[in-house]
């Protein structure tokens, strides 16, 4: 061994293997104390070569050598432990071999990424909590399915084919879910009476039947510090991911991921892989999953000052910065928490429950100064937005558990027919909800959250939980339907208007006071009367106003913008607050046309508002506008 190899005694840090000017430096833990060291594969040694870590090279569990001289950069590695092949924690990348969903007997082998990746002066782009919007996708499918259009489809590469799409939306963020390298092949004990299906194959080991499962999904411990390589359209993944990044903040969008941490985890471990994808790969943000996560450390870290950190609120902290001022001098928040309050309860009034217009008026002018508030009507974990309005109960039997998996509190409404339909009825009330829900989402504070594909009515045929599902129920279906057209129009007009008015993406949180002395407040609430909402549990209907010189950059800038939900089964009045002198009302868009206008002198005084519907109206300049355009269904480009 010493004559192919000089190994000399090296420092224990960095962790992992890593070419130093001396030659290979090589780290890793090995918890008991037996035979260990690295399995080297190069031209030489095509079939692997063992090498073992001196004794003195030992500190505690850790052990560390220096294969001094060597210098072969196409070298690929595995640690052994006695008999046990095991993977390099610390690896930053892997021999590219295996196609998506193929089982292997041993480990894929590790590989030393070469550092020559040409960022072209790339950057975070750091945008702020109160002018993002999250796009939340599956990598593998959300360009996989054959109507996706791209050529590199279920990858990196895939993505960077629909940034053109990305844009055109207004998202300022896609938000990845597990990225990270991890094994997506796992067996499981066969069910009683489980069918084979195209996601379950059949695998005998020994005399025990077993399932070979794909976790599609990902939440598990992983290889944190290399993206998955089986996403890549080409052999190396490092780069094809840091590509990606490269264009996507070329075109404005942020690139953020979510890590799932299991309890064994160390914080110092954490906040490691955090700083290696900010510094190495550009990585604008985090979705935390786990518990006891260090956030009050990791948010507190110089490095990730500007990078966004999201987590359940359960494992947030008490957060007290003030951001006011100088702008120039204003603190970034880069805490978020993920609002499954907003979540549950916009469900909940969708379908018409009771008690949910005081939770309403909370929930869309929830903001606060030191943390992001992230709101979303759908998300992976639980039903896509077009089932939430399709389905009553979960549909889960295709995962072989016999439809005992997943929420079974999904507060969804079938609109009257369970699944599928072709009644045009449904459909356009289906149609509706959705808008409504894209509506609740867009038009409230806070960061709002769009799981791909929800957009245009994407469906999971009525699966709430596909964590297994490599197939169309997961894969986004872009061949879209004509209300899935008419949904898509519907959202991107919404994403333009908040980007346009300020006041729904305050940073600071809104008072419901006239603290300005402009003669209204920021925002105020109404109902069949102007300044009355009525709050009784019985109530489904409210009217928001928002005055938008509070949040416009000029004084100047004095218009209106007026929000009536009615998520009744009826029609419903609502009394239009009276505007200044030069202002009159006019209707900008609604769910639904039928609305019934009473003129008062120029404009709309009252407003019949058909059932399960949400209109916006915005104010014009009557002194520039003719006193006989009355027209009720015209849409006005001031707002």
């Amino acid at each position: 061994m010493q004559k192919t190899f000089n190994v000399t005694t090296s420092s224990i840090y960095p962790p992992g293997v890593c070419f130093v000017p001396e030659g290979l430096h090589v780290s890793a833990v090995c918890e008991e104390k037996t035979d260990c060291g690295i399995l080297l594969y190069d031209k030489k040694h095509k079939e692997g070569v063992k090498i073992p870590f001196p004794e003195e090279g030992r500190t505690g569990k850790v052990h560390s050598m220096l294969l001094k001289g060597y210098y072969d950069r196409n070298c690929s590695y595995l640690f052994y432990q006695g008999e046990e092949l095991f993977q390099d924690s610390y690896a930053r990348a892997l021999v590219n071999e295996r196609k998506y969903g193929e089982s292997k007997e041993t480990p894929v082998r590790c590989k030393v990424p070469a550092h020559d990746f040409n960022w072209e002066n790339d950057r975070t782009l750091s945008i702020p909590f109160e002018e993002s919007i999250f796009y939340l996708l599956h990598v593998r499918g959300f360009t996989k399915h054959r109507s996706s259009g791209v050529h590199a489809k279920g990858t990196y590469a895939g993505i960077v084919e629909k940034i053109p799409y990305l844009k055109e939306l207004g998202i300022t963020a896609v938000l990845l879910m597990p990225s990270y390298e991890f094994d997506e092949v796992f067996h499981s004990d066969r069910l009683p009476g489980q069918e084979t299906s195209a996601v379950f194959s059949p695998v005998v080991l020994g005399e025990k039947e077993l399932t070979q499962r794909v976790n599609y999904w990902g939440y598990q411990e992983g290889l944190y510090f290399l993206p998955k390589y089986t996403y890549a359209a080409s052999k190396d993944a490092v780069n094809e991911f840091k590509d990606m990044v490269k264009a996507l903040h070329q075109n404005g969008i942020e690139v953020m991921m979510q890590f799932y941490f299991p309890p064994h985890i160390s914080s110092v471990r954490i906040m490691e892989i955090l700083k290696y994808w900010v510094s190495e790969y550009h990585v604008d943000g985090f979705w935390l999953m786990g518990v006891g996560l260090p956030m009050r450390m990791l948010c507190e870290e110089p490095l990730l000052a500007e990078t966004k950190l999201l987590c359940d609120r359960g494992q947030s902290f008490s957060v007290e910065k003030h951001i006011g001022g100088d702008k120039r001098t204003r603190t970034f928040r880069n805490h978020g928490v993920l609002n499954d309050a907003f979540l549950y309860d916009m469900r909940k009034l969708l379908k018409g429950d009771t008690d949910m217009i005081g939770r309403l008026i909370s929930l869309c002018k929830e903001n606060e100064e030191g943390r992001g508030i992230v709101n979303s009507i759908a998300r992976q974990d639980g039903f896509r937005l077009a089932d939430l309005v399709s389905y009553d109960n979960k549909h889960n039997e295709a995962n072989g558990e016999f439809n005992q998996d997943g929420n079974d509190y999904n507060y969804s409404w079938n609109c009257g027919v369970e699944g599928r339909t072709r009644k045009k009825n449904i459909l356009a009330l289906r149609t509706k909800q959705m808008k409504n829900a894209m509506a609740f989402v867009l038009l409230s504070q806070g960061t709002p959250l769009i799981y791909s594909g929800d957009e245009f009515g994407n469906s999971q045929e009525g699966n709430n939980n596909p964590y297994c599902q490599d197939n169309p129920v997961c894969w986004i279906k872009w061949n879209l339907s004509r209300q899935g057209e008419e949904l898509l129009a519907y959202t991107k007009e919404l994403i333009h208007f908040r980007a346009k008015n300020p006041i729904l993406h305050s940073e600071m949180p809104l008072r419901g006071m006239d603290y300005r002395s402009f003669g209204y407040p920021d925002i105020s609430f109404h109902g069949k009367d102007a300044w009355r909402p009525e709050t009784g549990s019985n109530s489904r209907s409210l009217g928001i106003l928002y005055c938008c010189r509070y949040g416009a950059l000029e004084e100047e800038e004095n218009h209106f913008f007026y929000i009536g939900i009615n998520m009744y089964w009826d029609f419903y009045t609502f009394g239009l607050p009276q505007m200044p002198k030069e202002k009159a009302w006019v209707r900008l868009f609604t769910t639904d046309e039928q609305i019934v206008e009473e003129y008062g002198e120029d404009a709309p005084c009252n407003i019949l508002v058909p059932p399960r519907t949400i209109v916006v109206y915005g104010t014009k300049d009557i002194q520039t506008e003719k006193k006989n355009s009355r027209s009720p269904g015209a849409r006005s480009g001031q707002q």
